[in-house]
């Protein structure tokens, strides 16, 4: 039986198969291990992937990129404004549903965010059938680990709709994790691994803790105004000036030409992440003129260079976080299509000496991968002398807190005690000792996005505990079932005394 595991990101998606024992990349109709996440419309037909994405020159107002962006926004989001500024398709507000506007087989027409993706899953259904035989195909989602409940929801209908039948969705560094076994060989270990992804549009670092076999997320940063396509545009500064010097003229106010040298220079960095020269072609480039230069790694890494501190300083913010240092890293993960360029990869290395740095799989692959083996887990492919340990027990459950869980303390802050995207199950404990003349104590528990504004927060529960001994200690457990509910108890150590509460999974 195969399982399939899908990874849609904002510039491009990846499918992988579990059979026979093994996890590999699922290649599209031309071939190509990772298809471009663009859907085209013209007047005959729907275009998904590459043809979509070539073809934008010709056709970028009915030419939709970048959807994942803006799934579940509602149309006065500022995500929306943002999108609308780069984007040639019409973003409008339909009833107060956000709907892209394009001409479609010679009339007007309107699509939301979710039916782009649920052509684009079409396509990934095409691939996985291929693959897998016809009808309905199991699948685990891997998502970024922000995305919300709603989010989450719509990402699930969509793949549903186009015939996946989804058996779990986890996040993507957990799905990382996966990819290399993390844990799982030998359920003893206990460390840290930073999962480092760098998108087309986007770039995050997680910091997990890895426990008996499970994955904790530790803290989290992102950051949505920087990704590999600042790579891409560098390089395409750069020729566009070698081109002006050569021609003598300025194609900068062209749009069609300044489209074509943009594909050209992402086609010229994606070669030179595995070689140290590549060509970059273009006929009639503007003005009749055709274009040719001859790019060498050594000349994209110099013009890459004034970047590379965007993607150490994450890391840096993500360890301040976590509260860990350098040190405390025992592993590194460094995914996405982003990071290909061998420089990228050195910069982040250098930066986290110590750490043992994960690579036996292509960056833009290792999330499928990861969400592949867990729905082979899922269905039963996997058998357990495989892995060394009962297959039940390696059944990794995803259910995570949305928001942090905090206490609030006596002078009004709050104290995170569940971080934000904890997974279940997870046990944390919090120690209060009364002041010498207080009996009485009311335990405010708290969830949060921010855990500095205490206004913004929502009161989950209040324990009472009354007639005290002055001065005693309570212990308060907090326990993330592996069904997603939360189990607090509070007892006090001296009286023996015993309050809790289980707040259901949301």
């Amino acid at each position: 039986m195969a399982a399939f595991g899908l990874h849609i990101g904002t510039c491009s998606g990846c499918l992988a198969v579990y059979r026979d024992g093994k996890t590999n990349v699922v290649a599209n109709d031309l071939g190509d291990r990772v298809t471009p996440c663009v859907v085209a419309f013209t007047e005959h037909e729907t275009i998904v992937g590459a043809a979509a994405k070539q073809g934008i020159i010709r056709n970028a107002s009915n030419t939709v990129c970048h959807v994942k962006r803006l799934l579940g926004c509602s149309p006065d989001d500022p995500l929306v404004a943002e999108y609308s500024k780069t984007s040639s398709v019409n973003v409008v507000n339909h009833n107060g549903v956000l709907m892209f506007e394009v001409n479609h087989r010679g009339k007007p027409a309107k699509f939301s965010p979710t039916d782009i993706l649920k052509t684009i899953y079409k396509k990934m259904l095409e691939t996985a059938q291929s693959h897998g035989g016809s009808g309905i195909q199991d699948a685990v989602l891997a998502v970024p680990p922000d995305f919300d409940t709603n989010q989450r929801n719509l990402v699930t209908d969509a793949a549903t709709k186009a015939g996946f039948n989804i058996l779990r969705v986890i996040t993507e560094p957990s799905a990382a994790l996966l990819a290399f076994d993390v844990g799982q060989l030998d359920q003893t270990e206990g460390f840290k691994t930073l999962v480092y992804r760098l998108g087309g549009t986007s770039h995050e670092a997680v910091i997990m803790e890895v426990e008996h076999g499970m994955y904790r997320t530790v803290a989290k940063v992102s950051d949505s105004q920087f990704g590999g396509d600042f790579f891409t545009e560098a390089l395409q500064r750069f020729l566009m000036s070698e081109f002006n010097r050569q021609s003598r003229c300025d194609m900068k106010d062209n749009k069609r030409s300044v489209a074509k040298l943009g594909l050209a220079a992402e086609r010229c960095k994606h070669s030179l992440s595995t070689m140290l020269t590549a060509q970059c072609a273009v006929d009639s480039l503007y003005d009749g003129c055709d274009f040719h230069y001859n790019m060498s790694r050594a000349r994209f890494d110099s013009l890459c260079q004034p970047l590379l501190f965007k993607c150490t300083a994450l890391i840096e913010q993500v360890l301040g976080e976590a509260r860990c240092t350098k040190e405390d890293i025992s592993k590194l993960i460094i995914c996405g299509g982003g990071a290909k360029p061998p420089i990228v990869k050195k910069a982040i290395c250098d930066f986290l000496p110590n750490a043992t740095r994960l690579d036996s799989v292509p960056e833009d692959e290792i999330i499928a991968i990861g969400a592949a083996k867990q729905a082979a887990l899922l269905v039963g492919g996997v058998e357990s002398e495989n892995i060394g340990i009962d297959k039940e027990s390696s059944l990794i459950n995803f259910k995570f807190l949305p928001k942090a869980v905090c206490i609030k303390t006596s002078n009004e802050e709050l104290e995170v005690v569940l971080p934000q995207h904890s997974l279940a199950p997870s046990r944390r404990q919090h120690t209060l000792t009364l002041a010498q003349a207080q009996t009485d104590v009311a335990l405010e528990i708290f969830q949060t996005d921010d855990p500095a504004k205490l206004e913004t927060s929502e009161l989950l529960a209040k324990l009472i505990m009354r007639d005290l001994p002055p001065g005693s200690t309570i212990k308060s457990n907090f326990h993330l079932k592996r069904e997603g509910d939360l189990h607090i108890t509070c007892h006090e150590v001296t009286s023996d005394k015993y309050e809790s509460v289980t707040i259901p999974c949301p």
